[in-house]
């Protein structure tokens, strides 16, 4: 998946089975003029568990339009890295800990946004609803989920408002594919998690006929690589990259073509 420019020297990505899923990429060292000489690689968190963003594949490790787009934005740059996979509970400790450099997907709050540098966004996802198939229930306003059961991921965020609000339950899950498993058996009368992800995975669970998305969303969320304070640097070369890329199109490009094939 690396996107390579012209004269860049890459060094190819090594990926080990198991649990924690690492990617060596050394990128860019060698160009004349640019290149960070000897620069440690950039220690890098994502999830192993969140297709089409960002999961672990037994052979080729990290992918995802997630992973495409950061190892876009890492190679321009000019940062070698290394990506560790695992569940997101777990990284987004790391981050408290500043034991990364860098985690990505992250939604913004008011708390991320005192606690970590922010860079980005870098893509839009649209939080929205799944309900069964044969449900009569719709979503304009969050009074609409009246004392309903939303069936809602470990440590995500769904925007304050949702986060706030007490007149319905949650019953969190581990991930997404787990709460569409107890939305199709009837457990959780909704689930709420990001659109194109919940049709993915319902896709796969073969359950994308019992299970249907409402059209209204419950909010547009931009998505940041969070950064702990202490590494500014790095923060403002990864700003640096990320315009770079948008004038050129090419995260456009990215989500366009996974949005088309993913």
């Amino acid at each position: 998946m690396n996107r390579r420019g012209s004269g860049d020297a890459v060094a190819a990505p090594m990926p080990v089975s198991g649990r924690r899923d690492v990617l060596v990429c050394a990128v860019g060292l060698l160009i004349a003029g640019t290149a960070h000489a000897a620069e440690p690689p950039w220690l890098v968190y994502c999830s192993n568990d969140f297709p089409p963003y960002c999961w672990a594949d037994p052979v080729k490790g990290a992918v995802g339009m997630d992973v495409e787009i950061v190892r876009a934005l890492l190679q321009r740059a000019r940062a070698p890295y290394i990506i560790e996979q695992m569940a997101w509970s777990r990284a987004i400790v790391g981050l408290e800990q500043a034991r990364c450099d860098l985690l990505f997907g992250m939604v913004a709050t008011p708390e991320r946004r005192r606690d970590y540098h922010l860079v980005g966004s870098f893509r839009d996802g649209e939080i929205a609803f799944a309900v069964r198939a044969d449900s009569v229930l719709t979503f304009n306003t969050l009074d609409d989920l009246q004392g309903l059961t939303i069936g809602t991921a470990l440590r995500n965020s769904y925007g304050s408002d949702f986060d706030r609000a007490t007149h319905f339950s949650r019953d969190p899950a581990r991930n997404d594919e787990l709460s569409l498993l107890k939305l199709a058996a009837g457990r959780v009368d909704m689930v709420v998690g990001d659109r194109f992800a919940l049709e993915w995975k319902a896709r796969h669970l073969g359950v994308a006929d019992q299970v249907r998305l409402l059209p209204k969303p419950l909010v547009v969320s931009p998505h940041y690589i969070g950064l702990p304070f202490n590494r500014s640097d790095k923060a403002a070369r990864l700003e640096a990259a990320l315009m770079a890329l948008r004038v050129e199109g090419a995260i456009d490009a990215i989500v366009q073509r996974w949005r088309e094939t993913g």
